[in-house]
């Protein structure tokens, strides 16, 4: 459940980067691009939607928390990560595949 929260955090904060300026955006998201507000938009309610769920898992205080927490994390792995293209779609989906059975696993 926390690792689908951080995965959809993740999503959500890679497409608002992609719709900055100095990002020169994969090949495969460059069809976004034509429609940077709506991609913006619909980051900013993946943004809110995971911080609610959060809240609603873990209470006010913690799930506040925890949202911050996460979006700090993700948006220093996309910052630090994406440039150098180590990570592509699929491995990105096998670390989220990774995680998930581990979570569920622990």
């Amino acid at each position: 459940m926390i690792t689908t929260f951080y995965f959809i955090q993740l999503i959500a904060f890679q497409l608002w980067y992609i719709t900055s300026e100095q990002v020169d955006p994969p090949a495969y998201l460059r069809s976004l691009l034509r429609h940077k507000q709506a991609c913006r938009i619909l980051s900013a309610a993946l943004l809110l939607a995971v911080a609610v769920l959060f809240v609603v898992r873990f209470g006010w205080m913690t799930g506040i928390c925890a949202s911050i927490i996460g979006l700090m994390g993700v948006g220093s792995l996309a910052v630090l990560v994406n440039p150098f293209r180590y990570v592509n779609e699929t491995g990105v989906v096998v670390l989220y595949a990774f995680f998930l059975m581990l979570e569920f696993l622990i």
